[in-house]
């Protein structure tokens, strides 16, 4: 055996053990979601798990011209059962939709985290999507936020709580033309420190 595969050995040994101290032993199980907000007025869809959460909502539309140009969904979770001695931060929001935008138009969106126990300490992300050519854009989208600037959860005790996720997600239409857009799925990435 060469230099390389001993290395290739010796990497592939310590990097999981580098990855393991990353996340706490025991995940964290979600004991009660809910949802609030325009864009959710019948309750989503939700599967996977903490680690891997996946919405799924139903008519989360905006339209422009028209009393919806602005849409917001927020849902709320509390869990239990982490290992003690572990915060974790929102670190990307994926939302797959469909957007039509004509010639003029603009879609605002907006991903807003924090937790109900500090509420004050908030983070905020917009993004944008304009239409500055002559044609109408049809098409399916995947929207990406990614919080460089993270809000810890409280630091897990004996009972394993985070507190209470919030996560916002709000999209809005401006312009003189026509425009559509519909939220699909969010799905929610996260990371973990010691504290």
């Amino acid at each position: 055996m060469g230099p390389l595969s001993h290395l290739a050995l010796l990497l592939a040994a310590v990097y999981p053990a580098l990855a393991a101290a990353d996340t706490p032993s025991s995940s964290p199980r979600i004991t009660s979601i809910s949802w609030s907000g325009n864009g959710c007025p019948r309750d989503p869809k939700f599967d996977g798990d903490f680690n891997a959460p996946v919405f799924t909502y139903n008519n989360f539309a905006a339209s422009l011209p028209g009393t919806n140009q602005t849409l917001n969904c927020e849902v709320h979770i509390q869990t239990a059962g982490t290992s003690p001695g572990w915060q974790v931060a929102l670190k990307n929001n994926w939302v797959k939709g469909h957007l039509v935008l004509s010639p003029g138009t603009t879609l605002d969106y907006y991903t807003t985290v924090y937790f109900s126990q500090s509420a004050s300490n908030t983070a905020s992300l917009r993004g944008r999507w304009t239409n500055g050519g002559d044609g109408t854009i049809d098409q399916g989208v995947t929207l990406r936020q990614t919080f460089s600037g993270q809000v810890w959860s409280p630091c897990t005790g004996d009972g394993g709580s985070i507190g209470i996720l919030n996560v916002n997600f709000r999209g809005a239409l401006n312009g003189d033309g026509k425009a559509y857009f519909e939220a699909f799925t969010e799905k929610l990435d996260f990371e973990w420190r010691r504290c």
